[in-house]
């Protein structure tokens, strides 16, 4: 009878032995690892680097600077109206209809071939006085509206009128209050439109209008293509005009 050997054998496990790493990928560890370490410690990745080195998108040229050099008359009325519609507030935060103050001047205006250089200068040498309002028709647009300077579409006309002519808002505002109004004091049509798309060309018309009365010639005819105020006061109700 054979002896049975009572001591365990030992038997050699194939997981237990360390694997033997080849040369080659134990000299692409480090090289690897830097890579990672330079990631985590910068945050950038490859698509962040890319995206950096787009380049930036091209400033949108100045309204009406094609009209003249900043030396001319004209070139300065217009740097003028552009930093003027720029530091006013409701120039650029009250929208109507898809446009700012600053949007709807820039190109009804400013950048109309049909508004003439001479008008630009003319515009910006307006006085208060011939813009005012007389105290009756004061009198009767608060009547009508009591909240007329507090309305969206009045700020919006103001900052235009302030920005073409160098009047200061807030006294524009005292002085014309019916600004932006629908139809006018002096006849029985008087009131502030609901529609935006009325509003917006409400806002160009009583630029335009005040202004030729103020002296600015041919101005509505340049934007609405007809000069007396009744009928480009039609033009612009329903919805035509130059701009």
């Amino acid at each position: 009878m054979s002896r049975i050997d009572s001591r365990p054998r030992v038997l050699s496990n194939p997981s237990s032995t360390p694997a033997r790493v080849q040369p080659e990928a134990q000299a692409q560890r480090p090289a690897s690892a830097a890579r990672v370490a330079a990631v985590g410690h910068t945050q950038v990745n490859s698509f962040e680097g890319a995206s950096r080195a787009r380049p930036a998108a091209a400033a949108q040229p100045i309204p009406g600077a094609w009209r003249g050099g900043p030396e001319t008359e004209v070139g300065k009325a217009v740097q003028s109206m552009v930093s003027r519609l720029q530091s006013n507030p409701d120039a650029n935060n009250i929208t109507i209809k898809g446009d700012t103050a600053a949007s709807l001047f820039g190109r009804a205006i400013l950048d109309s071939k049909h508004v003439t250089n001479e008008q630009i200068i003319a515009m910006a040498n307006v006085p208060l006085e011939s813009l005012a309002s007389s105290e009756k028709e004061k009198a009767k647009t608060y009547k009508k509206v009591p909240n007329v300077r507090d309305l969206p579409v009045h700020k919006f006309t103001v900052a235009m009128m302030s920005a073409a002519t160098g009047i200061d808002p807030q006294k524009l505002s005292e002085a014309v209050p019916d600004l932006g109004l629908t139809g006018a004091p002096s006849t029985p049509l008087l009131y502030a439109a609901k529609g935006e798309g009325m509003q917006r060309s409400t806002a160009l018309h009583d630029f335009t209008d005040y202004l030729r009365g103020a002296g600015v010639k041919g101005l509505n005819k340049a934007v609405w293509g007809v000069e007396g105020r009744i009928l480009s006061a039609i033009v612009s109700a329903v919805g035509g005009g130059r701009y």
